[in-house]
């Protein structure tokens, strides 16, 4: 059966001679790629005598698409190119699977050509090309099933039918492919609509015939360990599933609504969320600063903002730094978000009492160094958790408040004392998720006069942002970034903590011991390009 051939210039030079120019590449063009991915997809190319490609530059076509089914070319992260005579060119992910020329030799029995490109690239020509086959057979095969509802005998065995199970398995790995951390599946009154969480904006992807809301909802259920009988009170749940070379935790929550149970998947993709912190995006000043809190065999250090803004990751990037001292850490967490070896992870249970507050009292007798409290919620939380830090602990925790100095006047309001945080807060972070500019559609951005005002900047001053572009799917956003404060507590700050004490005093305090406010840290990555004014001003502080 015949498999890879050597790529001859005279069987593909007309079909490739807009993308195969990468095959010419030298290094320092592969110094300038800005995609790390892309970078190293290059350097691998170059090593096996292989062309690189870039697929969004590329018209793909029809019949080679037809000659490989869509779950082989999703499965094995492969797209076909083109035909030309006995030949077929694939572009693939990883060229090292010789398996997988065997293999499309096999099913197509033509000679395959490979070139190489990113994962992300054939992904997204997957989802582009073959991404709808597989719900039409669903659409197709499953019918109008409204009539069968009442029955949860029919449900179940509807939920487990493959062009369902299929559709949502589809739903799933889609948006994991997307690096959406959120899938919505919304009825309403003459249709389904699904829609993911991208960068943090909700993006509508597709509509399903409401017929199908049954027994996909139950499908769900299925997955998260729900009772599909159930359909008049809110549920949650959770799974694990594997896609794309890794393991996903999904959180579930289905609500029960006028129009049919809504649903709301959150994605936790540990691959994507475990950052180090070299990757949060701290100034080198900060960042130093921030290691040398982590360092501390003491004390308490509280990253704060809304819920959505990455206190999470930043959290766990301190983890694995912290990790690296050879220290026993145990987290107690509502819920553990990702999974990290070597640390011990507990989670709360509020159905059998298990709280922040009693945990924190079980684990100060298995000799911890060092304690992750999910979040500081209570008084009684706010006061163990200090008293941890007095006793020789280092505690990291969250808060939710708006800035860095509001975090102490909200811990003196839970009731903890003065003098106790005197003694053993260390500092505060306050941080913002905003969207990343895509370096490769920018243009200048037109600021309203309103928000240059508010922003105090001059009028003459031009900011960029991304107007959509293949390379971002349109957005002109390339993924999300944290804009913070630091707040690093000094005597000047200790000697103003007191009952009564303004939140204001505080922030002047830091401002005078050289914190950058949050929204002049956005203003910087606004003037570096890195994002819109449009995104500092939603974000600003003052």
């Amino acid at each position: 059966m015949p498999v890879e051939a050597d790529i001859t210039d005279d069987v593909f030079s007309e079909a490739l001679d807009a993308t195969i120019k990468a095959k010419k590449h030298t290094a320092s063009a592969i110094q300038k790629c800005s995609c790390v991915e892309e970078q190293s997809q290059r350097i691998l190319a170059e090593r096996l005598g292989y062309p690189f490609v870039l697929l969004h530059d590329y018209t793909f076509n029809e019949t080679a698409l037809a000659m490989i089914p869509a779950e082989f070319a999703r499965n094995n992260n492969v797209i076909p190119m083109i035909i030309k005579k006995r030949h077929l060119l694939i572009a693939m992910a990883n060229p090292m699977q010789q398996d997988i020329y065997q293999e499309l030799g096999f099913i197509t029995g033509l000679y395959i050509e490979v070139v190489v490109a990113s994962l992300k690239d054939v992904q997204w020509a997957v989802r582009q090309y073959y991404g709808m086959q597989d719900d039409e057979l669903a659409l197709e095969s499953i019918g109008n099933i409204e009539q069968n509802t009442n029955e949860n005998q029919e449900l179940e065995r509807l939920s487990s039918e493959r062009p369902i199970v299929r559709l949502v398995n589809n739903i799933i790995r889609d948006a994991v492919e997307r690096d959406a951390s959120d899938i919505h599946i919304r009825p309403r009154e003459k249709n389904i609509e699904l829609i993911y969480r991208l960068n943090g904006t909700l993006t509508s992807i597709r509509y399903f015939s409401k017929s199908l809301l049954p027994a996909v909802v139950s499908r769900i259920k299925i997955l998260g360990g729900m009772n599909i009988a159930e359909r008049r009170v809110p549920q949650d749940g959770r799974s694990c599933v594997h896609t794309s070379g890794s393991m996903i935790d999904l959180r579930i929550s289905i609500m029960p609504t006028v129009e049919g149970e809504s649903v709301v998947i959150r994605i936790l993709n540990a691959q994507v969320g475990l950052k180090s912190i070299t990757q949060l995006g701290f100034s080198e000043h900060d960042e130093d600063v921030f290691r040398d809190l982590l360092h501390k065999s003491n004390g308490i250090f509280l990253v704060t903002g809304p819920t959505g803004s990455g206190k999470s990751t930043t959290l766990y990037a301190a983890l694995g730094e912290v990790q690296k001292q050879n220290v026993n850490i145990i987290t107690v967490e509502d819920p553990v978000e990702y999974h990290m070896d070597g640390i011990e992870q507990i989670q709360i249970n509020h159905a059998t009492g298990y709280t922040f507050a009693r945990a924190l009292r079980n684990i100060l007798r298995h000799d911890p160094d060092v304690i992750l409290v999910g979040e500081i919620r209570d008084q009684e939380t706010g006061k163990i958790a200090v008293e941890s830090a007095l006793t020789g602990h280092l505690v990291l925790s969250t808060l939710h408040t708006n800035d860095a100095a509001g975090a102490i006047t909200r811990l003196l309001e839970m009731g903890v004392e003065p003098y106790l945080l005197n003694g053993c807060l260390l500092g505060v972070l306050a941080q913002r998720l905003v969207k990343r500019n895509c370096s490769h559609c920018l243009e200048i951005e037109p600021v309203d006069k309103l928000v240059r005002q508010s922003l105090n900047i001059s009028m003459t001053e031009s900011f960029y942002h991304g107007i959509g572009c293949e390379q971002c799917n349109q957005t002109g956003v390339s993924g999300r970034m944290a804009v913070y404060e630091l707040l690093r507590i000094n005597d000047e700050i200790r000697s103003i903590i007191e009952p009564n004490v303004a939140t204001a005093a505080i922030h002047k305090k830091a401002l005078a011991g050289g914190m950058v406010p949050l929204t002049s840290n956005g203003l910087s990555r606004a003037r570096t390009k890195e994002i819109s004014l449009a995104e500092v001003y939603r974000i600003r502080l003052d």
